[in-house]
């Protein structure tokens, strides 16, 4: 009977940790709310320059979530660097520009990316 309890515990244990990976990879791969505006930004010509070992870049990716893969991003650092060493036109970063030329920089919020694409944000 001992032996019918510990299996049942470890095939409980087991399950349990099943479903927790499966919601992990679930939710990591859930649509965002702000697909649609990501998409728009790129579709109107929009980049984002940035550096892995920028904060307020890696604060930019986490607002958009999973919508981050629809941002047309350009990577100014090489690996070990800090520097804007593949960019060497970009003094700072996270860098927004238009097909126009003209850009924003710092941790834009997502209304001025709006007005300055043009792209309407989700309700």
């Amino acid at each position: 009977m001992k032996l019918n309890s510990t299996i049942g515990f470890v095939l409980l244990g087991v399950a349990m940790m099943a479903a927790i990976i499966v919601y992990a990879v679930i939710k990591g791969n859930a649509p965002s709310i702000y697909d649609d505006f990501a998409q728009c930004i790129t579709d109107k010509g929009g980049q984002m320059y940035g550096a892995y070992w920028c904060h307020n870049c890696a604060n930019t990716k986490k607002r958009f979530g999973n919508a981050f893969d629809n941002i047309n991003y350009i990577e100014c650092s090489s690996p070990g660097s800090n520097t804007f060493d593949l960019c060497p036109e970009i003094d700072a970063v996270p860098k927004w520009v238009r097909e126009d030329g003209e850009s924003l920089v710092g941790d834009v919020p997502f209304l001025n990316l709006s007005e300055f694409y043009e792209c309407e944000l989700p309700q």
